[in-house]
């Protein structure tokens, strides 16, 4: 069933990449789809999925090197998940963010098969320069740059950064999606703006 409905949503046009890369998660999906998802309503299935897919895929275009990777991994980041929906049980995990996680085991997987490290593509409209690591990241001119320079951190610094400024995601969530501790996560965060901030502002001089 999985498989034949994914393979339906795959006959979609992929249009409009720019407003998905805009697009965040607009809210929580009501308890009741998602327990009808949960018991393979195909209805309450596509409801989910149209609801987090552009969050996913704004992720997955950031750590991918492509438009159409990001499109590939995403329906893949799917199966896998409405395949595993009704074991689901949450454990203290929002389904958000162990969302999140599927997307980033199978970016992580995805890349260790192709023994590569993953690029970012970044296309953010953003302006103005600061002496604040945090708000220069979001506001820096030449999204390029970012591009670059986040290329230069660990992968789990780009996660925190993607999740966090691109994604919007609580860093609560973050924690979770990474399966790290609040404080660790948080000395990541800490460490990539502070590193992202030199990079940048010595390319300023």
């Amino acid at each position: 069933m999985v498989n034949q409905y994914f393979l339906e949503e795959e006959r979609l046009q992929w249009r409009g990449a720019e407003d998905n890369l805009k697009s965040g998660i607009s809210g929580a999906l009501t308890e009741a789809t998602f327990r009808r998802a949960q018991a393979g309503d195909a209805e309450a299935i596509t409801d989910l999925y149209n609801h987090y897919k552009p969050a996913i895929y704004r992720y997955l275009y950031h750590r991918s090197s492509s438009i159409q990777e990001a499109e590939e991994l995403t329906t893949e980041v799917f199966i896998r998940v409405i395949e595993n929906l009704p074991r689901y049980k949450g454990n203290g995990i929002p389904f958000q963010a162990w969302l999140f996680r599927v997307a980033r085991n199978l970016v992580i997987d995805h890349y260790r098969r192709l023994n590569a490290r993953q690029e970012l593509e970044i296309h953010e409209n953003i302006v103005g320069s600061t002496d604040d690591p945090e708000v220069l990241v979001e506001r820096i001119l030449d999204a390029e740059r970012l591009r670059e320079a986040l290329k230069r951190l660990t992968p789990d610094q780009s996660d925190v950064i993607i999740l966090r400024f691109l994604s919007g995601m609580p860093i609560s969530e973050v924690a979770q999606v990474l399966n790290k501790s609040l404080g660790a996560v948080k000395m990541l965060q800490s460490r990539a703006l502070e590193s992202l901030y030199q990079m940048l502002k010595q390319e300023e001089v």
